[in-house]
């Protein structure tokens, strides 16, 4: 079933006009701390700065480049989740310091500050359908399944929380997330650094 595209809703424009005005502000607010981000990355874990998959698929399956500086060690594929970091890195990881640069995305229009999590494209997803609807608005910075669960939860767990969202696209669901954001990102982080140290 093929699913509508949100362009006849006005919040669709309006959302869009909030995004770029708030990614520009907070892009030039932001860029003192995105530059000593930068420069401890580099000290702490060396070039590159950037992540080496970097590609996504966003909205309409168009793929970008997102911007995300790199936390993880170099070749640290199949390690243990704890062991991919250092003490420096995992606290900027924790902090999403590293995902700064995507603001980027959202001035040029590749993202919005809420919406689904971009997947990597050829990224292991669950099988069968997946409901076109999580491309029928731009990937976020934050969304449904960050507040419900975030990397502790399961990519069709995700998927399901990516069609809630389209069903529910507007004004009063983005602001509910937007304000629960802030609080579940620490309640996560905290979480993490608990199983990571037992």
């Amino acid at each position: 079933m093929k699913c509508k595209k949100l362009t006849n809703k006005p919040y669709w424009y309006v959302k869009r006009f909030l995004d770029l005005f708030f990614a520009l502000l907070l892009f030039i607010v932001t860029l003192p701390l995105l530059m000593i981000t930068v420069i401890i990355i580099y000290f702490n874990l060396g070039l590159p700065l950037c992540n080496e998959k970097r590609q996504r698929e966003g909205l309409y399956h168009k793929e970008f480049i997102m911007y995300k500086i790199r936390t993880k060690k170099l070749h640290s594929d199949g390690l243990s989740r704890e062991k991919r970091y250092t003490r420096i890195s995992f606290m900027i990881d924790m902090l999403h310091l590293n995902e700064l640069p995507q603001l980027i995305n959202i001035i040029k229009g590749d993202m919005s500050f809420i919406g689904p999590r971009p997947f990597i494209p050829g990224d292991k997803l669950p099988e069968g359908e997946i409901s076109e609807k999580r491309y029928m608005v731009r990937p976020g910075l934050t969304g449904l399944s960050v507040i419900r669960g975030g990397r502790f939860i399961s990519h069709e767990g995700k998927l399901r929380l990516d069609k809630e969202y389209y069903d529910n696209f507007g004004f009063i669901q983005d602001m509910k997330i937007l304000l629960l954001t802030p609080v579940e990102v620490i309640k996560q982080s905290g979480s993490f650094y608990i199983r990571k140290n037992k």
